[in-house]
Order: C-alpha cells, then structure tokens, then sequence
C-alpha cells in the first residue's frame, strides 16, 4: 500500500447520515472487481438523477460533482458512515474515487476497519468539528484553501487555519505511516516468527512431521 503521511486536499463534504454500504457500492454492481470499475457506480443512487450509472446524467446537486470538490481525495461524512452490510468494496471504491481520508463523528465498524486494510485514513471527530470542518470547504470551495491532514502529528488543518487534533489506534497509525497492511504488519516479526518455530521445533517436534 501507498504510505500515509500528509495529505492536502479540498475536502468533499457528503453531510447525509447513514449512507450505508448499499449506496456506496449498490449490490448490482458488485460484478466488477477493481477500484476503478467500482469507482464507476460509487453513490450511483446519489450521483446519477435517475440512479442509474450507464444511462443517467449526473446529479449536479451531488457534491462529488460540484468542481470544487471532483479532485478531493479527502471526504467529510455525516454521522454513521458505511453502515449496513460488511462490504469491502465500498472501501475499493472510494480509492477507485481517489479518496485516501474519510472524516466523520462515527462509521460503521466493519468499514472502518476495512479502510486500513486499503491505506484509508478514517478519523473520528467530535461533531461540532466535522460540521465546522464541513461548513469552512463549503464556504472557501472557489478558492485556494485546502485541509490538511498530518497524521505524522495526528491534526487537521481546516481551511481556514483551525487546528483540530485526533487519536487513533498507534499499532494502525503506524501501520498506516510505513504502507503496511495486516500481512504486511506480521512480517516485521518474521525473525521473531522464525526464532520461535526454531525453538518449537524441538519441544514439539510432532506439530511440524509432514503426513505423506
């Protein structure tokens, strides 16, 4: 995986509540394996006027859609974000929309989880934070100001200069920092994983014969 450090961005703010992982990558879609091709449908229920990603015109009411916003690779969300089913696509597809930082008061859990898993930044806020992080993209959206996300020393930037801390999990930031996911993570302690089958080996000798 790509390794997190900073990131600076315009932020897209999606402020709806409980957009579940249905709406971030609609189960009919769920024919097609890779980020892009997911990309292609994500929030196909929100994007598209009609709901329907090969036919419909985008909804310009949509915030990915703005201008402002279609290069932003950090996403302000609405509380419970990616609840519903235990759908790692809907992580794929957010990369697949160039997102590396979602931002919100709460997600779903099994989202949140898997965003790790693909070099995805979840941030957990206070709610008065996200709305005035939400509220400054929206209002500097036509000029120069971005956010900034260092999770080198776990703040935010907001546009307008406001410094917002966050705490998460140090093993995952760490992870997160060095582009490591769960395999990658266990093989750091390969030589401590080998030093214990070499001693095992000789206490349990059974646990390592080779059935033929």
């Amino acid at each position: 995986m790509e390794k997190f450090t900073t990131l600076t961005s315009k932020a897209a703010p999606l402020m709806l509540a409980n957009i579940d992982t249905d709406i971030i990558t609609p189960m009919r879609r769920l024919v097609v394996d890779t980020g892009k091709a997911l990309a292609r449908y994500a929030f196909e229920p929100l994007r598209f006027i009609d709901g329907d990603g090969d036919r419909g015109e985008p909804n310009p009411d949509f915030i990915m859609n703005q201008p402002p916003f279609q290069q932003a690779t950090i996403l302000i969300t609405g509380e419970n974000f990616g609840c519903g089913s235990s759908r790692e696509t809907a992580v794929t597809a957010l990369v697949g929309l160039g997102y590396r930082c979602v931002i919100g008061s709460s997600f779903g859990e099994i989202f949140y989880n898997n965003c790790f898993q693909n070099g995805v930044l979840p941030i957990i806020l206070p709610r008065q934070h996200v709305d005035m992080l939400a509220a400054e993209s929206l209002e500097t959206a036509h000029g120069p100001e971005l956010v900034t996300v260092d999770l080198e020393t776990c703040t935010i930037t907001s546009p307008l200069g406001q410094t917002l801390p966050f705490s998460m999990n140090a093993l995952r930031r760490e992870a997160l920092l060095e582009g490591l996911d769960a395999i990658g993570v266990t093989l750091k302690r390969a030589a401590d994983i080998a030093a214990f089958q070499a001693r095992d080996v000789s206490v349990r000798p059974w646990v390592y014969q080779v059935r033929r």
